[in-house]
């Protein structure tokens, strides 16, 4: 086997979150906006540039485009926030008229609608107000199944950018589970992807010499970039999934149970 430790991240690589956080994302800037052109597309292209694997980000970099610049192509508007860095950082910069108040409002609409009437108050400790639907989650569906994974699974991690109480829901959808030291979810902004700290907490903790990460989005590819840099070690990167426009991957699989199939 040419790999010692497999992490992964979780969304749209272990589960299919397509009509699930993205879906919650779009909704909410439909409702904030009253418009209906952020689309699912979009989204994907919006994760091409660093800085958005978080999806309340997403939803609010969605609707700082619609609110503060409606004669702008969505393309171009990328073009800018790619420059600027991409992030939090980039739209704050890029408009004046985002803030706090302004993310926390995206962010309560997208937990709304990712959560909704069936899982809000579990994962987020309030209920619904404004979107009223049973919750996007419900859409999710595994993308591997535990007899796949388990000839990995004691190798194995994940970093993902889901709290706790979503990364839960997240495994009692999958059917298994890791323990906690070998599981980084988003507890402290400041160390979310592309931050490689709880990476190499992971890798430290398999004891492994060649990891391998599995991801889908620019923040995951930044983040093995980040962990070679800060470590001076190895890591692959692994792309799954149909992200276009992203290079300097060292492996691609349209599925990541074609990735596994290879490695047991």
């Amino acid at each position: 086997m040419k790999y010692d430790a497999f992490i992964f991240d979780m969304d749209g690589v272990l589960l299919d979150t397509s009509g699930s956080f993205v879906a919650a994302a779009v909704e909410a800037v439909t409702y904030a906006t009253g418009r209906n052109s952020f689309t699912l597309d979009k989204v994907s292209l919006l994760k091409t540039i660093p800085g958005f694997n978080n999806d309340w980000y997403v939803a609010a970099a969605g609707a700082c485009w619609i609110d503060f610049f409606p004669d702008t192509e969505f393309e171009d508007y990328l073009n800018r926030l790619n420059k600027l860095g991409g992030g939090l950082e980039a739209l704050a910069e890029l408009a004046p008229d985002f803030d706090a108040e302004y993310l926390e409002r995206l962010t309560r609409l997208t937990m709304e609608a990712y959560g909704g009437t069936t899982a809000c108050r579990k994962l987020y400790g309030f209920d619904p107000e404004n979107i009223i639907v049973p919750g996007y989650w419900l859409t999710e569906s595994p993308l591997v199944t535990p007899e796949q994974i388990k000839p990995l699974l004691n190798k194995a991690g994940i970093v993902t950018g889901r709290a706790k109480a979503e990364l839960e829901l997240g495994f009692e959808r999958l059917g298994w589970s890791l323990p906690d030291p070998l599981v980084a979810w988003s507890d402290t902004p400041g160390l979310d992807k592309p931050n490689p700290t709880k990476l190499i907490r992971i890798v430290e903790k398999l004891g492994a010499a060649k990891p391998v990460y599995v991801g889908d989005t620019r923040d995951d590819l930044e983040l093995v970039k980040n962990y070679r840099r800060v470590t001076g070690h190895d890591m692959d990167f692994c792309l799954v999934g149909d992200l276009t426009g992203l290079e300097g991957f060292d492996l691609y699989y349209q599925k990541v149970t074609d990735f596994l199939k290879e490695q047991v």
